[in-house]
């Protein structure tokens, strides 16, 4: 099994080798997908009401839904920073409630990130599309952040030697909203960094979301056969 554990749109059929975790925003999901949902910082540009969060109990509440976000902190889009931050406690908070991990969007906001994660965050975090340095994924995966990453042609020297420093529990492989190349094509390139069969990163992905998402074992149980 080849786990795409944060995409926009599924690509492979429900019964291929393929497992998407589908991230929605708050109006859609796709029927037979596991997904995430929350209110991403580029589109939110106020303080959610409580419509909007009861919104999002009731998706948190479906079988389907494995996690919220993604959501989060973005210094070059979207709302002013107060809006950001309280936006992004009150998704905190709800995670706590619902005990439920949360998929973070962050852009050069990580020190942010961090004092948040310290001072309120309760569950599994991991901050998807990570593509910065091995320095800054040592401090986040010290403070207990998973990272998700996409691996791609033409990398640079500080994103390969970034990859393959993650310790083998801490990181998850991603295509998000990049179909340049498949999750497929992107576990190929990381088992090659991190001199790993295409079989061993496979199970230890698989082992990984598991763990990232054990409290969600009765929306997980309709698909264990795939994993």
């Amino acid at each position: 099994m080849y786990i795409d554990f944060h995409t926009h749109k599924p690509i492979f059929t429900s019964d291929s080798n393929v497992l998407e975790i589908i991230s929605c925003h708050v109006h859609r999901k796709f029927d037979g997908f596991l997904f995430t949902v929350g209110h991403h910082p580029w589109w939110t540009d106020g303080l959610l009401n409580i419509d909007d969060l009861e919104n999002l109990r009731r998706l948190l509440a479906d079988s389907q839904c494995i996690g919220l976000g993604e959501c989060g902190l973005d210094k070059l889009k979207g709302a002013n920073k107060e809006i950001q931050e309280a936006v992004f406690l009150q998704q905190i908070e709800l995670a706590n409630q619902q005990n439920v991990p949360l998929i973070v969007h962050c852009v050069r906001q990580y020190d942010q990130v961090i004092r948040f994660k310290k001072k309120y965050g309760n569950t599994p975090w991991v901050i998807h599309g990570f593509r910065r340095n091995e320095i800054l994924a040592k401090s986040l995966i010290n403070e207990g952040i998973k990272l998700s990453i996409s691996p791609f042609e033409g990398m640079n020297d500080s994103f390969v030697t970034m990859l393959k420093s993650l310790p083998n529990d801490a990181y998850f492989i991603e295509t998000d909203s990049d179909y340049s190349l498949t999750i497929i094509e992107r576990y190929a390139l990381m088992a090659s960094i991190k001199h790993l069969s295409i079989a061993d990163l496979q199970e230890q992905m698989e082992e990984n979301f598991k763990q990232f998402f054990k409290e969600r074992h009765l929306q997980l149980s309709n698909f264990q056969n795939r994993l």
